[in-house]
């Protein structure tokens, strides 16, 4: 009998048991396909270091058309996958903003074909595509991704206006020297190209987001110069490539935002590496600015002449900040006549030694407003004040011509810099979150009861809880 009544305890037990799991693995199962459909996250964390910022989460939940995200990753290299853990990280927080957001990771390596596609040059690349557009992120972090969402979604273009009359370099013929290519990747990034002449119409059009002046060959004249004076001064922004042993006229107008254009040709013995001519310097070194930031490819400037800040200080209001320079191998042959024999040799009594500064930018602050001191970073992130012109000097224009607009950085460089001027590269700033530590501090009394609730109170709990259980047990016996 007693047999019997141990095998019917056992049985329901068993039977207990069984359905006990049965129901938790159902309960499992519902918990599961809740938290699929309707997905819910708490960033615990102070500084909010796992969540979007609020003007990235009002920008994405605007988006009313499907986006979806190329990213290309190596899959062999150790940092790579790190990287492209917290790349996945970060995008799956995107998505749970707004499902329209989708992405897949591709390895270059096993499908080039893509690579290719997309023209992909370095790992960690993102392409994004919506709203029949496409934005290339190089650097895959919070700021730039929510910018090229943005971009994506406006509905205006952005005017990008080139001077013409001067024997500047075409937009239209597809040639070596021509600027087609440029035109091309400007379209391709949803802006509007456009050609003026100050010739014929008194002023900047007022819906210039930026103007280039790629290479002029004859003088700007002084009305012109006003003209320009007056857009840039009123907030306007101006790219202006200038090739060296051509008389543009423009001298003094830089010389009066603090930047000395020099009578000189760049020779570099480094370019010889990578098969070009010592006439075609290689710029490795990049300033601390929004432009270059995380810029890590070569850019090749064909005749180019010196671009440096004046010696002085640069008249109130203006800041001015080299972007580009040269090895220190490099030096600006200020002899031109022996250059041009092919005779050029560094002189330190008459050269300018290197790195020589190819690229520069003034920033340029209206009259009349106050000019407050910055932070020691806000040339590095590029910040720039309310109304506040811009100029960007380089020492050449061929760099962006359809010769060498592929080559290496060349390309990006040009794109970066217009960009930045057409405020496309600063549609939101999100600062760093960094964690901070914060002690918890007690009172005497507050570390006394948690000495005896922690050491006294849990384990006698824990204790009295397995006597009851035991004693249960063993009456059921």
């Amino acid at each position: 009998m007693a047999q019997k009544n141990t095998r019917g305890r056992k049985l329901v037990y068993g039977s207990n048991t069984v359905i006990s799991t049965i129901i938790f693995i159902v309960v499992l199962a519902l918990v599961a396909v809740i938290a699929q459909r309707h997905p819910w996250r708490v960033d615990l964390t102070e500084s909010g270091s796992f969540s979007l910022s609020e003007q990235s989460r009002n920008i994405v939940k605007s988006l009313d058309a499907p986006i979806t995200i190329k990213c290309f990753f190596s899959s062999a290299a150790p940092d790579q996958m790190q990287a492209r853990g917290k790349t996945k990280d970060l995008l799956d927080t995107y998505k749970y903003q707004n499902d329209k957001i989708s992405y897949e990771f591709i390895d270059p390596d096993v499908q080039p074909e893509i690579a290719r596609q997309y023209e992909i040059k370095t790992y960690g690349t993102l392409v994004l595509e919506g709203y029949d557009k496409k934005q290339v992120v190089q650097t895959p972090d919070e700021e730039n991704i929510t910018n090229a969402m943005l971009r994506l979604s406006r509905k205006e273009q952005k005017k990008i206006y080139f001077l013409t009359g001067h024997g500047e370099h075409s937009l239209k013929a597809n040639e070596k020297d021509s600027y087609s290519n440029a035109k091309d990747a400007l379209e391709k990034n949803y802006y509007q190209v456009s050609e003026f002449n100050l010739l014929q119409q008194p002023e900047v059009p007022s819906d210039a987001a930026a103007v280039v002046i790629a290479g002029p060959r004859k003088p700007i004249l002084e009305n012109e110069q006003q003209a320009l004076k007056s857009y840039i001064e009123k907030g306007g922004k101006i790219f202006a490539m200038v090739d060296p042993m051509n008389d543009s006229g423009l001298k003094d107008f830089f010389s009066n935002y603090g930047i000395q254009l020099g009578d000189d040709v760049v020779i570099d013995k480094l370019s010889r590496l990578f098969g070009a001519s010592e006439r075609i310097p290689v710029v490795v070194e990049y300033g601390h600015h929004r432009i270059t930031e995380g810029f890590d490819l070569p850019t090749f400037f064909p005749d180019a002449r010196s671009v440096v800040p004046k010696a002085e200080s640069p008249p109130e209001g203006i800041r001015v900040q080299i972007l580009a320079s040269t090895s220190p191998n490099a030096w600006a042959e200020r002899d031109l006549e022996t250059l041009q024999r092919g005779q050029a040799s560094y002189d330190k009594d008459k050269d300018l030694a290197g790195p020589v500064p190819l690229a520069v930018i003034a920033n340029i602050t209206p009259k009349g407003q106050d000019i407050k001191p910055q932070p020691a970073n806000a040339a590095k992130k590029g910040e720039k004040k309310p109304g506040e012109g811009e100029l960007i000097v380089s020492g050449d224009s061929d760099f962006a011509s359809n010769t060498y607009f592929s080559l290496y950085g060349n390309g990006d460089f040009f794109l970066n810099a217009i960009n930045y001027l057409a405020e496309e590269a600063n549609l939101i700033t999100v600062e760093a979150r960094q964690a901070r530590n914060k002690p918890m501090l007690f009172t005497q009394d507050q570390a006394k009861a948690l000495f005896w609730i922690v050491l006294v109170v849990v384990p006698l709990a824990v204790l009295a809880a397995g006597l009851v259980v035991y004693r249960i047990r063993r009456a059921q016996r």
